[in-house]
């Protein structure tokens, strides 16, 4: 089972999906140097989803998900050194740390994003998965010093039924420096 699919079961079994919010808010994370906006076509999971569904070594802070549970975006905020003026030297060097990891990659496409003022790496690609292509974006920025990194997980098909829903999310992160 991969990660997406077996957070969605996790969290629907356990019942420790946050509800999705009325309408449009911005809300400052209080563990992250960041605010997102949020709308009625999200939920989060709550900070025991959290621990139960990902192991300790790669847990996010935040996690956010689609309404039909297909799309999940976490937010991690690693110790490794990051500072704003090398985010765009990643577009070019991640590549081969992501082919080195992948197994089974079958595109990738690297490209330089400004978000809400702040540069941000975007690395998208796809694998081959058990019921169809895998899509993952990893986007990465500079945050106090340190990499901020958010994560988008879903099939291929369920990505295209919600890119609004992720573009409209992703275009809203504002990162506090």
């Amino acid at each position: 089972m991969n990660r997406l699919s077996q957070g969605a079961a996790v969290a629907l079994f356990f019942g420790l999906v946050g509800s999705g919010l009325a309408q449009a808010a911005t809300v400052q994370l209080s563990n992250l140097p960041l605010s997102v906006e949020t709308s009625d076509t999200l939920l989060t999971l709550t900070p025991v989803a959290i621990q139960k569904i990902y192991p300790a070594q790669s847990r996010p802070e935040a996690v956010f998900l689609t309404n039909d549970k297909k799309v999940t975006m976490g937010f991690e905020w690693r110790q490794a050194a990051l500072k704003p003026g090398e985010v765009s030297g990643l577009v070019s060097q991640f590549p081969a740390v992501i082919k080195a990891q992948v197994a089974g990659l079958k595109t990738l496409t690297p490209k330089l994003l400004t978000i809400q003022g702040t540069p941000w790496a975007q690395f998208i690609y796809t694998l081959a998965g058990k019921n169809g292509d895998l899509r993952r974006e990893m986007l990465v920025t500079s945050a106090q010093g340190r990499m901020l990194i958010l994560n988008v997980d879903s099939s291929v098909k369920d990505y295209s039924t919600n890119d609004i829903a992720v573009r409209t999310f992703v275009n809203g992160i504002k990162v506090s420096q």
